[in-house]
């Protein structure tokens, strides 16, 4: 059995006073078969709420309404994993039917540009039998054509322009492997959530990670961390999934008031047995 503990803090700082803010936070463990929340805990200011979004995501809503200049919403949590799969499984019930998750828009978007990254997967890609080996194929290929490298992006980045670029981190890799997989017809979708990041040989920040899933019949969905060439083993906990980042944003949020806001995070997953 392997334990891993979590200390996950975002701080937001205002240039001017705000009078409210909103802030939508999408931290709250899905584990996997094998996998268990030993202990967790979101902390953050102002008045609290819970609600589930359309994608399934639990999300804790901190609404901070008197003058403030900055806000702290902090994670602490243990989680262990005592099985032995190649890969995660899930024995949840699906919130939107696979084909939604083909839907080309946002940040995942494709074009043209992608199909050198995907030319000769189309009918292997079709066989549920094949699909996942084909999977594992195209994360090479993504690692070949891009480098993982920090501060060459922004949350903002497309996979387009990560993939133009040849350059970034997790989101963009996992950006451009669920672009991939839907031109090929392969429903797949976002994932936010944590991976130990004391294991110098991962491509893991300081801040949550990124990885894909991808919908295999027979074996619903399968997850791919192209940033590691890896399926997400154990010590991946999800906790959002979406078309792409901003739908599974591990914390978003909307204030009234002028000038900037100033957003730094920090993450620290560690095992501790």
């Amino acid at each position: 059995m392997m334990r891993f503990s979590v200390h996950h803090a975002t701080r937001f700082q205002f240039d001017q006073p705000s009078g409210h803010s909103i802030h939508d936070v999408r931290l709250t463990p899905k584990p996997a078969a094998a996998q268990r929340i030993v202990s967790w805990r979101i902390d953050g200011p102002g008045k609290k709420s819970e609600w589930k979004d359309g994608h399934g995501n639990q999300v804790t809503t901190f609404s901070v309404a008197r003058q403030h200049d900055s806000v702290e919403i902090v994670v602490q949590g243990l989680y262990e994993y005592s099985g032995t799969d190649q890969w995660l499984r899930y024995a949840e019930e699906p919130t939107l039917p696979a084909p939604f998750w083909l839907r080309n828009s946002g940040l995942a978007r494709h074009d043209a540009s992608f199909d050198p990254l995907i030319e000769g997967f189309a009918n292997r890609a079709a066989d549920p039998a094949q699909r996942v080996a084909v999977l594992h194929e195209l994360m090479k290929r993504i690692s070949e054509r891009v480098a993982y490298k920090t501060g060459a992006s922004t949350v903002d980045t497309t996979a387009i322009e990560a993939l133009t670029r040849g350059a970034g981190v997790a989101q963009d890799e996992a950006h451009i492997f669920i672009a991939c997989c839907r031109r090929l017809g392969v429903p797949a979708r976002y994932v936010s959530g944590y991976l130990r990041n004391d294991d110098p040989e991962l491509h893991v920040g300081r801040t949550s990670h990124s990885w894909a899933e991808a919908w295999v019949p027979g074996l619903e969905w399968v997850g791919f961390d192209p940033a590691n060439g890896i399926s997400p083993r154990g010590d991946s906990l999800r906790v959002a999934v979406g078309l792409d980042y901003r739908d599974a944003a591990p914390v978003s949020g909307r204030r009234v008031g002028f000038g900037d806001a100033k957003m730094t995070v920090e993450a620290s997953v560690q095992l501790i047995d």
